[in-house]
């Protein structure tokens, strides 16, 4: 039966594998032999431990050593000029910041963008709104709801820069609670969602009157990014009375700018008053760490406790968090179903599979962001647009529903698999051989080196069925059995019996000339990475 105890024991290879893959883009052989050691509890302890970022001052202009750049002018979004060299930065930093991050937090960072969403604009805001979600990673989602709520990007975004109290624009208010909170239950009548009623959207707007975007002068005091100011000649003052769906609650009309803040307060605190919010998070928690399908079963044993947990929290989700990455239930060990897996039961988004890959296999080539304009701008543009936009990951959403792989029904992560991605994503390994982009075939630098790879990362190379086992255990969920297995190895032997296997090893070692053993290699590399279990985690 699905449950929440805590998983006994150390984990092992198979299990801290898992872990890591799930939980963080930082996955290595000598990450998952450190986690193989430890406790459920002390994994995930450790992957909570959240570090300095590598460039807590975001990217720097190559131009000029600078950071000031993202903070100010000017507004000029064209794709191809100085601003959309801005945002090219902000999110090769991003790659840089998750490939980089041996805690959980960018794992939850993507989370919130996936949930709060914006649009792509090619202006600064693109680093203040992700630094938000860094910072409130592994926080208090109520704060977050609201800082989100205040950010320049989300109030254009949604149009609540044009809500005035004799024209009330609902956009911002209709998604703040279908998609970014509570969302919509049963449909019980035109207009009543059971959550909350088409009245509600309307008395939510009028809360957001007045809430505009400023620039980039315009400080959060608790956290020092831009934010969006209150204008009270701007704002609707009267009271606010809310349906059956929220107690028939009244929120008290602000009396001037600043009380425009306590307002907003009462209305976020109304919204995550309901238990229901709550249930709503942590189901999508479930969806984007364990499963797509949430069963019966585990809506009572896993995501009932989970959600009072959180609530219980007011709403500080770090517990809630640890306690479903510690649960027997997340590592497989609470039942004995065969046809209802959690290792292997989800395809990877384009992020995991990519980011994980490269950190797999120790193909960096980059290092970390320095002042070249080859980091900064064409390797970003190739990256981000040759490579992983053509393997299935937009660094926005195309709609306000998020990614779909992550939380839509019916297909959850089958949604990363499509007829104009699938070709690009098997094309995975020969990017990865090669340091190109899988679509134009451009240079990139994340490149393994192949046979140093194997050389230093297993043992007993020389036998070949056991070389093939550390290097299926390494990269897929699961072992593969009888003529799986001999599939794999035979794709490392092709010709070769594995005395000759033996003995090209040896000669390599003795002589340095890889040339041989990089063939076979190559084929073993290729069949894995470009297998059905790889593309799953």
């Amino acid at each position: 039966m699905a449950n929440l105890s805590p998983r006994p024991g150390v984990l092992g290879n198979r299990l801290a594998a898992h872990l890591l893959r799930r939980a963080s883009f930082a996955v290595s052989k000598d990450r998952i032999n450190a986690f193989a050691g430890m406790t459920a509890t002390e994994a995930v302890e450790t992957l909570l431990a959240i570090p300095p970022l590598v460039h807590p001052e975001g990217p720097i202009n190559w131009m000029d050593g600078t950071t000031a750049w993202l903070t100010t002018g000017p507004y000029d979004n064209g794709p191809d000029t100085f601003m959309g060299r801005k945002r090219r930065a902000v999110w090769l930093w991003v790659v840089n910041e998750m490939l980089h991050d041996p805690s959980v937090r960018h794992k939850m960072a993507l989370f919130w963008h996936s949930i709060f969403v914006t649009e792509e604009d090619r202006d600064w805001s693109e680093f203040d709104l992700f630094r938000l979600f860094q910072m409130y990673a592994t926080g208090n989602i109520k704060t977050l709801a609201c800082k989100v709520t205040l950010d320049n990007k989300m109030l254009r975004y949604l149009n609540n820069n044009n809500n005035r109290r004799d024209s009330p624009n609902e956009n911002y208010a209709r998604e703040f609670l279908e998609l970014f909170t509570i969302l919509k239950g049963p449909v019980q009548s035109t207009g009543d969602y059971t959550n909350y009623t088409e009245e509600d959207i309307k008395q939510a707007a009028r809360v957001l009157t007045g809430f505009d975007d400023e620039g980039f002068d315009n400080k959060d005091p608790e956290t020092g990014l831009s934010t969006g100011r209150a204008i009270y000649n701007r704002h609707h003052a009267g009271f606010k009375t809310f349906s059956a769906a929220f107690g028939n609650q009244t929120i008290t009309g602000a009396t001037d700018e600043a009380d425009m803040y306590r307002e907003l307060q009462d209305f976020v605190d109304m919204v995550f008053n309901q238990t229901e919010t709550a249930r709503a998070y942590v189901r999508r928690l479930y969806h984007f760490f364990v499963k797509d399908i949430i069963s019966e079963e585990a809506e009572q044993t896993i995501i009932q406790p989970l959600a009072d947990q959180l609530y219980n929290d007011a709403y500080h989700i770090e517990n809630t968090l640890k306690t479903l990455l510690c649960s027997r239930h997340f590592y497989d060990e609470d039942d004995s179903n065969a046809k209802d897996e959690v290792i292997g039961g989800k395809l990877k988004s384009p992020l995991d599979y990519v980011l994980g890959a490269i950190n797999l296999f120790d193909a960096n080539k980059m290092g970390v962001l320095n002042n070249n304009v080859e980091h900064y701008d064409t390797t970003a543009q190739r990256f981000l647009y040759n490579h992983l936009e053509h393997i299935g990951f937009t660094f926005y959403p195309l709609s306000v529903e998020g990614y779909p792989g992550f939380f839509k029904a019916p297909n959850y992560s089958k949604f990363w698999f499509d007829q104009s991605t699938i070709a690009y994503r098997f094309r995975l390994p020969y990017a990865l051989l090669e340091g190109k982009t899988v679509q134009n075939n451009r240079d990139i630098p994340f490149q393994v080196d192949l046979v140093p790879f194997f050389r230093d990362n297993f043992t007993n190379q020389e036998y070949a069925d056991e070389l093939v086992r550390q290097f299926l255990e390494l990269t897929l969920p699961e072992m593969p059995q009888g003529e799986r297995f001999d599939y794999f190895l035979q794709k490392l032997l092709g010709d070769l019996s594995p005395i000759n296997w033996m003995f090209e090893w040896q000669g390599y070692l003795q002589s340095g000339n890889d040339e041989s053993v990089k063939v076979a290699l190559t084929d073993l590399f290729e069949a894995v990475v470009g297998s059905p279990e790889f593309q799953t985690f």
